[in-house]
């Protein structure tokens, strides 16, 4: 999916929470957006996954202008926010089976995955529990089940570093997200850890007070933070 924003903005009553954002994301790419407080990484996923509707830009994947009415293209993609979004009255089992009939999946096309991910993050175990039984760490392991098999090809997720998961779960995340990059997914995710999101990330997207401050490369922004002792400040005030 090639993704283009053009002059993308958001306000909240006087509050301008994106500024005239435009950004050509290439495809199968890892993008970590990252900036201070309040920068509008939320504001920027929740718009490109149909939450919020601009007040002014657009947003194209793929060429075609999106819309949150079109279906075809929300089914294309997953937005998942600190916590996610689950059946918290069905078991996890059920929630797997809901999302895949939801995004028109079969189970069975990933089931090899599927098994090793439930059996790795000990979700296994806890197939006939209910969601809202769960801790935030096992829901984000039961969720991460789910996007196994729907398999998206844009994933849009708020602050994963910040899931409460296990390093295991951390881990199994990593690795979930780059097969999906390498089979042709895209996955934009916002953290504030600015380190953290040099490492994995193909291009790294700083906001600032609602404007693009910086993009490049996780490589290059690994060398801005290795420059001095203030690197990682100044990569958050899109300092080169």
């Amino acid at each position: 999916m090639h993704i283009e924003l053009s002059d993308l903005s958001k306000r909240f009553g006087h509050t301008i929470a994106l500024d005239q954002v435009s950004l050509n994301v290439p495809p199968s790419s890892i993008i970590s957006v990252i900036g201070e407080n309040g920068a509008g990484k939320s504001t920027l996923l929740a718009l490109l996954g149909g939450i919020l509707a601009p007040d002014e830009g657009l947003i194209r994947f793929d060429g075609q202008t999106f819309s949150r009415e079109v279906l075809e293209l929300r089914r294309r993609l997953l937005f998942t926010p600190d916590t996610p979004l689950m059946f918290m009255d069905r078991t996890v089992a059920s929630n797997i089976a809901t999302l895949a009939d939801l995004y028109d999946a079969r189970v069975e096309n990933h089931e090899a995955e599927l098994v090793s991910l439930l059996e790795e993050t000990g979700i296994a175990a806890l197939m006939d529990r209910s969601a809202g039984s769960l801790s935030r760490g096992q829901l984000w392991k039961a969720f991460m089940a789910c996007v196994c098999v729907i398999q998206p090809e844009l994933w849009l997720v708020d602050e994963p570093f910040a899931s409460g998961m296990d390093a295991i779960g951390m881990g199994v995340f990593r690795r979930l997200v780059r097969r999906m990059t390498e089979a042709g997914a895209t996955v934009i995710y916002t953290t504030q850890m600015v380190d953290l999101a040099a490492d994995f990330s193909d291009h790294v997207c700083v906001l600032r007070h609602g404007r693009v401050a910086l993009w490049e490369t996780g490589e290059r922004v690994r060398e801005l933070i290795a420059a001095g002792p203030e690197g990682q400040e100044n990569v958050l005030r899109g300092l080169r």
